[in-house]
């Protein structure tokens, strides 16, 4: 058995494996959380006890899919079910070192093309979905080829298409890995693949993921050291990485109005978005001065478990209604402080601001503080 962190394909035509029940059980597009009690006593006799049925609200949404060509095509995805595995599945697998200890999550769904075009390596849908993690790092997706130790098939079986014709579907199932005892928030799919902020999103949200998050989130006050590499700024201070005591100080709402006229180099989704502006006080505990560019490294994270980079705009005396900055050109002295302000664009309707990250300097995952909202 082999897995892989990196996206390959089964050969079109050949047998996929069986899908075990509970993997493969449709749901129907009604949006309902299903639990594993709701199942039948004798389809979940037939799964091994190790397996976990998430209570992901399942159900179909008409999204987009940006082919391999760059054209857009409309999709009907309808997320079936989502199972966690045991690290007993990728026992007896080469597994790459990256991924030990990671633990296997199921994700059953189907794909419609209801467009007017047939859809080449329709496969590729899947690259659009994202499982995002309780530590809103999403999860690495895998191919996992064989079975489970003993000869027991594996619940999750790649049976994806070349091509799609107009009303035509498929189903398949997508193995994602997430680090031992991280939960699911949510799956989303993004119009222009999920490392684009920018693209329409959809989202299906994981019952009780929210609550996990919030539980480990920090208070909008509390100061906290955060790791920022000065060396990326391309002005040295002779130490690179610098601990700076950093706390939010607003999420504020804005308008499209209030971007018109910046170079911020939005595409059409991002235009037709919903700018939020979140502001961050740094203190320099360094011994020389401080060039201010931490905004970069700020996230506005969403309750459909989006990281959304921020913008700011190039330029002396840029004013943005809202969103003050005091940082554009300048070097902050050994125990001065400065309060930056980027903006991050919303670009679904259904999905809310719920916390702020800032991405560590050599450390995976994100400093997460609830959104002080004004």
């Amino acid at each position: 058995m082999r897995l892989s962190s990196s996206v390959r394909k089964a050969a079109m035509g050949a047998a996929p494996i069986a899908l075990l029940a509970g993997c493969a059980g449709g749901q129907g597009a009604s949006g309902a959380v299903e639990r594993p009690s709701e199942r039948p006593a004798e389809q979940a006799a037939e799964r091994p006890a190790s397996w976990t049925d998430l209570p992901v609200r399942t159900g179909a949404r008409d999204v987009v899919h940006t082919g391999t060509d760059r054209r857009s095509h409309q999709v009907r995805i309808t997320v079936k079910s989502l199972v966690r595995g045991t690290e007993e599945d990728m026992l007896g697998a080469r597994v790459d070192e990256e991924l030990k200890g990671m633990v296997p999550h199921y994700l059953t769904f189907q794909v419609t093309n209801t467009g007017r075009e047939k859809i080449s390596a329709a496969y590729m849908v899947d690259s659009d979905f994202a499982l995002n993690g309780t530590d809103w790092t999403p999860g690495k997706k895998v191919h996992i080829s064989g079975g489970r130790p003993g000869g027991g098939d594996l619940p999750c079986a790649d049976a994806a298409t070349e091509t799609l014709a107009p009303g035509d579907s498929y189903s398949t199932c997508v193995a994602y890995v997430l680090p031992k005892g991280v939960g699911v928030l949510s799956l989303t799919h993004s119009a222009d693949g999920y490392l684009d902020e920018g693209g329409a999103v959809a989202i299906w949200p994981v019952e009780g993921g929210l609550k996990a998050v919030s539980a480990a989130l920090r208070e909008p006050g509390d100061v906290v050291r955060v790791r920022w590499d000065a060396g990326e700024s391309g002005v040295l201070t002779g130490k690179n990485v610098l601990e700076l005591p950093a706390t939010p100080v607003s999420v504020r709402r804005g308008s499209a109005a209030d971007l018109t006229g910046l170079d911020l180099r939005l595409n059409e989704n991002e235009r037709r978005g919903v700018p939020y502006y979140v502001s961050v006080t740094y203190t320099n505990t360094g011994s020389e001065d401080l060039y201010t560019d931490q905004a970069d490294h700020v996230r506005l994270l969403t309750e459909g478990g989006r990281q959304i980079q921020g913008k700011t705009p190039f330029g002396l005396g840029t004013k943005i209604p809202g969103c003050p900055s005091d940082w554009v050109a300048r070097m902050i002295p050994p125990g001065g402080s400065v309060t930056e302000c980027s903006i991050h664009l919303v670009t679904d309707t259904d999905d809310k601001p719920f916390a702020v990250g800032f991405a560590e300097a050599g450390r995976p995952g994100l400093v997460t503080w609830r959104a002080p909202l004004r």
